[in-house]
């Protein structure tokens, strides 16, 4: 096991060539960038993450020290879904749901070990590549939501915007990360620069708002928020947090016009009314998604291994919509124990390091925001089988390995001292 990065002005060491190297990591980018396009299982995402797991670790993939704590949690959690698996075994799709959810925890624990290295390279890889294929969803839900294209309505889930995914409220979350990528370059950049990053912006944004997911639009403000205070903390000047004050100033402005316009269309109007209530007859009634959290969590005390997958909507009538819930349902004592404690320790990990000066940091701090408003949103729906999730897991693990790593090495003695992150 070795330690990740490297020093400013110091050669890393090279195991492949650069051309071996451009190929791995090739793989990888093409994989996130296809990401929105999830529509048919396997997607291409999934057969392109098989390919770069394999390829990766034929060449050589070191694991930290500081992972471990993650994958042991990861594989406990999988573990409990594996055990609870035999109670429903013969039960329809059960086996599938598993093997799928095995296959999403081993892409996360690859992110986690892919970011651990070469840093700095590969999170503006995954930026990159992240915020191609949100732009490529939003001009999908834009052009399906106003039916500029011929296969319209197979963009479309009770009028609105899904894109290539199967579910809006999948969809939309998936456009928070580059969201945020592209808000956090606005701050930094000139007026020349910033208007070329307000057109993909603005697509991405559309594709949040045409998706009418009531979660997504809170995720999107409070993650943008979150990720625009941490920026403002690790800002090198007064001018500089001076100029991310007023950028965010002047965007919010602009977004609120924007959404002003979008709404004065009928068909915008009438389903954002509906959508923007808080209160929503299934989440309050009688038996609606409240109540069964209660029922479900009185249920998960008397079931150390759980009622296995499926089973919690034959018992209340309706789908689980809560991942931690659903971790002691599905995966048993086992499963729900390991996710709320690699959950609150990613959190109390990610908040220790993600202030630390390195060249990755503001990446590291658009991925903390998204992840921790995703896993507050979590409460409310059902994440686990999310492919985006399992990214942002692992790299936030990345993140944290590579970040310890590098905050030891700045302080051996002798060590030559870094000038702080952009």
């Amino acid at each position: 096991m070795s330690d990740a990065g490297a020093l400013p002005g110091r050669s890393a060491r090279r195991p492949l060539t650069i051309r071996a190297e451009t190929l791995r990591e090739g793989v990888v980018w093409l994989a996130i960038a296809s990401s929105f396009f999830v529509m048919f299982e396997p997607a291409a995402y999934d057969l392109l993450m098989v390919v770069a797991i394999v390829l990766f670790i034929g060449t050589g993939l070191k694991l930290p020290r500081a992972l471990l704590p993650f994958l042991l949690l990861v594989i406990l959690y999988q573990l409990g879904a594996v055990l609870t698996l035999t109670l429903v075994f013969d039960r329809a799709d059960t086996q599938i749901w598993t093997t799928i959810g095995v296959f999403l925890a081993a892409t996360g624990c690859f992110y986690s070990l892919f970011l651990a290295e070469r840093t700095e390279i590969r999170a503006r890889l995954i930026a990159n590549a992240w915020v191609i294929a949100g732009v490529a969803s939003g001009l999908l839900a834009i052009v399906g939501y106003f039916h500029l294209v011929p296969f319209a309505d197979s963009l479309l889930r009770y009028n609105r915007a899904k894109g290539a995914f199967k579910d809006p409220n999948v969809f939309a979350p998936h456009l928070i990360f580059p969201a945020l990528i592209l808000i956090q370059r606005l701050y930094a950049s000139d007026l020349k620069k910033s208007l070329l990053l307000v057109l993909p912006l603005g697509i991405i944004v559309a594709g949040v708002l045409l998706s009418f997911s009531r979660g997504s639009w809170g995720h999107l403000i409070a993650s943008a928020a979150l990720m625009t205070g941490l920026t403002v903390l690790t800002a090198p000047s007064p001018a500089a947090r001076a100029r991310i004050l007023v950028t965010c100033v002047v965007a919010t402005g602009l977004a609120a016009l924007f959404l002003v316009i979008l709404i004065q269309l009928p068909t915008v109007g009438s389903l954002f009314e509906q959508r923007a209530s808080l209160e929503q007859s299934y989440d309050v009634e009688h038996g609606g998604r409240f109540a069964n959290y209660v029922r479900g969590f009185r249920l998960a005390l008397e079931k150390p291994f759980g009622i296995g997958i499926f089973q919690f909507s034959r018992r209340f009538g309706a789908d689980v919509h809560n991942t931690y819930l659903n971790g002691f349902m599905s995966y048993g004592w086992l499963g729900g124990v390991s996710l709320a404690v690699l959950t609150l320790l990613t959190l109390f990990s990610g908040a220790r390091y993600v202030l630390t000066p390195t060249p990755w940091r503001p990446v590291f701090i658009c991925t903390f925001s998204t992840w921790v408003v995703l896993m507050i949103e979590a409460a409310v729906i059902d994440v686990d089988h999310w492919r985006h999730q399992w990214a942002l897991l692992g790299m936030m693990w990345g993140f944290i390995a590579a970040t310890a790593a590098y905050q030891n090495r700045l302080n051996a003695p002798g060590r030559p001292k870094a000038p702080p992150a952009a």
